[in-house]
């Protein structure tokens, strides 16, 4: 279908029915609003409700994953691809009045969430003095212990391992050391000892400065009682906190019935957030409200007919100022094209002047993919993930598109790989000669094998490559001759044309040999070619040395601008080469195993990262090609894409049936 055609619309309706002219607009999804913020008309501001959704669409969300964590409800990768519900939109509304109930039920969810991470944190505490109190379990007094009636006592930790004597032994090497010490060891491992300190009241002072200059430290946890004890304490403590984390888990469990509801609510505010966001779009007064936009043509009457016999309403329908307005577009198109929807959008949507390129470059896109991967079992393997995604997982929207690029692009790889004889490298000769012990093994190769005939792969790349601009010359032809300028159409396209075709023929003659009568033609060709060019490239000077000189520069953009162009295409060999090469080292590596299952090993790690590689080396290129040489012959881009106002949605679609009810 490729681009749909556009009408503008202008919306005035009773201000009191203004919200619910809103949600039809969302729920037909057909529409994009513009801004209709006249002069001496009200000028919405939503900024604040809108944010408030978004909080609210954030809250569900979360909540929603809570329950995801405790419940055991989080679906696998593969199931990830198909966890999408549809509804009818009197189900959307049913659950959209409980939004306040089912959102204190969210709010009462994260609650129980953060007293659990506040629990696991006490838990985490708890466990942390355990540890710290482990080393002092052979202490038979209390931490807390500082003095007695005539001593003073010291607990705590030297950080290395020392003996008592070597603690006396620092203590005695001090200025005015006090003689009445006593020294218990608690523990001691590599970088750090325990110990308890007396001496009598009168040094504990001096004591206290050495042992701090020796490197001595209280402990800055001390139980008011035995380590032993508070140890025991702590491990109850630690107890009675995960009865208390099962028993709050138990209580987020018991919301399992909300999930699919609080799933809904997520998508709901989300849909809320981009109705107020739109509303900024329209205008009013005390009484009327306004609003304008873009409408599929295709939509326009029915759309109009709705609104007016439903609302009290005008609707005004016209064409859009594509001179002066910022007009969107819309493109659309099967299949086959729309998987390179996306390589375009990379690029740049197509403006209001250009025509769609999706429907052409589709066909280059899959027919160089293909070539450039060349190898039959990675274009299977592309195969059944895209059929996969398609028929098992019901992916929709851009996944969708994508799946049907994958399927596109694996089917031009089994053929090219066909084309060539390629399955994983060459995994059948390998099996057969090494493990089958048959020897004489045929080529597979329908076409040909592109190592051993590499230059004539060349030159048909080249051949394909002169196509594809072609086309490209073609499409800009189309376009002139749409805008009624019949002889830049001919002038622009059709010299260059004659050109090229006598510049390859005659070019090919440096890598093959060439019939002399197809040299001749050639030849004849490029002078045509190169003569037209001259003559046209400057028409539009008014003199004649104008003329000349850009005819001169034409014919050199010519020359030296297709010359490059063509040889880009050399790509489409090279990277052909490179997988099949790759593929055929990984068989040789597995087969010097000599085990069956050891080249199992290899053939599988390899061609993963075989296949892995030279996909996003292909993706790369191939798209280089178009945007470089295909895109530079017409495509113009800066366009904008047509964004309709609707309901967007992560977990949910609505069903489109009676979409204007």
């Amino acid at each position: 279908m490729a681009k749909i055609k556009l009408v503008h619309f202008e919306l005035v309706s009773l201000l009191d029915e203004s919200k619910k002219l809103v949600e039809f607009l969302q729920k037909s999804g057909v529409t994009e609003l513009e801004n209709a913020q006249d002069e001496g008309l009200t000028k919405y501001q939503t900024d604040y409700i809108v944010n408030q959704f978004m909080k609210k669409h954030r809250t569900s969300l979360k909540a929603h994953g809570i329950l995801e964590k405790y419940c055991q409800l989080k679906k696998s990768f593969v199931e990830s691809f198909s966890d999408v519900a549809e509804i009818d939109y009197s189900e959307y509304r049913l659950i959209s009045d409980r939004s306040d109930e089912l959102l204190d039920i969210c709010n009462g969810i994260i609650t129980l969430e953060n007293q659990i991470k506040s629990l696991n944190e006490s838990v985490a505490e708890k466990e942390g003095l355990l540890a710290y109190y482990e080393p002092w379990l052979g202490l038979d007094i209390p931490m807390a212990s500082k003095r007695t009636l005539t001593t003073n006592i010291f607990i705590g930790c030297f950080p290395q391992e020392l003996g008592k004597e070597e603690i006396l032994s620092l203590i005695a090497s001090a200025e005015n050391f006090p003689e009445d010490v006593e020294v218990e060891i608690v523990s001691k491992r590599k970088m750090l000892t325990c110990a308890v300190i007396m001496c009598h009241q009168s040094s504990s002072e001096r004591l206290s400065e050495i042992l701090k200059n020796n490197g001595f430290s209280i402990p800055d946890k001390i139980a008011p009682k035995l380590p032993e004890k508070a140890m025991e304490d702590c491990r109850e403590e630690i107890s009675l906190l995960k009865e208390e984390i099962i028993s709050v888990t138990e209580k987020i469990k018991e919301y399992r019935d909300d999930y699919r509801d609080i799933r809904f609510l997520s998508d709901y505010f989300l849909a809320q957030a981009d109705k107020y966001s739109a509303v900024e779009n329209a205008a009013a007064t005390e009484s009327v409200f306004f609003v304008k936009g873009y409408v599929p043509e295709r939509n326009a009457e029915e759309l109009k007919f709705e609104i007016e016999r439903q609302f009290t309403a005008q609707m005004e329908l016209s064409e859009p100022d594509y001179d002066n307005a910022d007009v969107p577009v819309l493109i659309e198109n099967k299949s086959f094209a729309a998987g390179v929807e996306s390589v375009t959008d990379m690029y740049s949507p197509p403006s209001n002047k250009d025509v769609d390129p999706n429907p052409i470059m589709s066909f280059f896109y899959y027919a160089f993919f293909g070539l450039m991967l060349s190898d039959a079992g990675y274009g299977l393997l592309m195969v059944i993930f895209a059929l996969l995604a398609k028929k098992k997982f019901k992916v929709r929207g851009n996944m969708k598109k994508t799946a049907d690029m994958v399927l596109y692009c694996g089917i031009s790889t089994v053929f090219w790989g066909a084309m060539f004889g390629g399955f994983f490298g060459d995994l059948i000769p390998t099996v057969c000669k090494s493990f089958l012990g048959i020897t004489d093994v045929p080529s597979f190769a329908i076409w040909m094998d592109p190592m051993s005939n590499s230059i004539e792969l060349l030159l048909y790349c080249f051949l394909f490559g002169i196509i594809h601009l072609f086309a490209g010359l073609i499409i800009r032809g189309f376009m002139l001759i749409r805008e009624s300028n019949y002889l830049g159409a001919v002038c622009d396209t059709l010299p260059v044309m004659i050109f090229v075709v006598g510049f390859a023929a005659v070019g090919a003659d440096f890598f093959t040999e060439i019939p002399d009568d197809i040299k001749s033609a050639g030849i004849k060709a490029l002078s045509v070619g190169a003569a037209l060019i001259v003559l046209t490239s400057g028409r539009s000077s008014k003199n004649i040395l104008g003329k000349l000189g850009g005819g001169l520069y034409g014919l050199y953009n010519a020359a030296s601008g297709y010359l490059g162009d063509i040889l880009s295409y050399s790509r489409l060999l090279a990277l052909s080469l490179v997988t099949g090469v790759i593929a055929n080292v990984i068989n040789l590596l597995g087969e010097m195993m000599g085990n069956i299952v050891l080249f199992a090993l290899v053939f599988v790690l390899g061609h993963a990262v075989n296949l892995a590689i030279n996909l996003i080396g292909t993706y790369v290129h191939t798209g280089r090609l178009q945007y470089v040489e295909f895109f530079s012959k017409f495509y113009e881009g800066s366009g904008r894409t047509f964004t309709p106002f609707k309901i967007n949605s992560k977990f949910f679609t609505i069903k489109e049936e009676n979409k204007y009810g």
